[in-house]
């Protein structure tokens, strides 16, 4: 599907919350009120929040991704694709903006976590070079456990 990648913005905010309604990364993570928010406005704040727009203007993916996160090196904080949107592409295409971005800086490694029970999300990280490190319990939040995956910018197995 093609979009338009657009900076986040404040105003917004409540649009790209909605990217994760109806997803287990929403009722593991995010169900208490406030919380989504909060991460998505941090994200805005420090210019890492990254937009996948429809024509119709429409959020159909967010990407929080710093530079600066896991030992100094670019982290994916946050990826999503608003449910009727899933399975088109997108989520590959923004995973592709992160190691773009992270190589083009000349950073050596990325990283990314995705929890236990998304085996899509995976399969997906798995397939464009990226490489289970270990599994963590409790990392994130209590009850449930992380994958940690390492991709190094020189692979370009996808």
């Amino acid at each position: 599907m093609n979009f338009k990648l657009v900076k986040g913005i404040p105003e917004r905010i409540p649009d790209y919350c909605e990217v994760f309604l109806d997803s287990k990364l929403y009722d593991a993570y995010f169900s208490e009120e406030g919380v989504l928010p909060a991460l998505l406005g941090k994200g805005v704040a420090s210019g890492c929040l990254y937009i996948a727009m429809s024509s119709q203007d429409v959020p159909v993916g967010v990407m929080y991704m710093t530079m600066d996160g896991m030992a100094g090196l670019p982290y994916l904080n946050l990826l999503g694709v608003r449910k009727q949107y899933r399975g088109m592409g997108i989520g590959t295409d923004l995973i592709r903006v992160f190691i773009g971005t992270a190589e083009a800086q000349g950073y050596p490694n990325m990283f990314i976590m995705t929890s236990k029970f998304n085996v899509r999300a995976k399969n997906l990280y798995q397939s464009m070079g990226f490489q289970p490190q270990c599994l963590l319990p409790d990392v994130m939040h209590k009850g449930v456990s992380e994958w940690l995956f390492m991709r190094p910018a020189s692979n370009r197995g996808w």
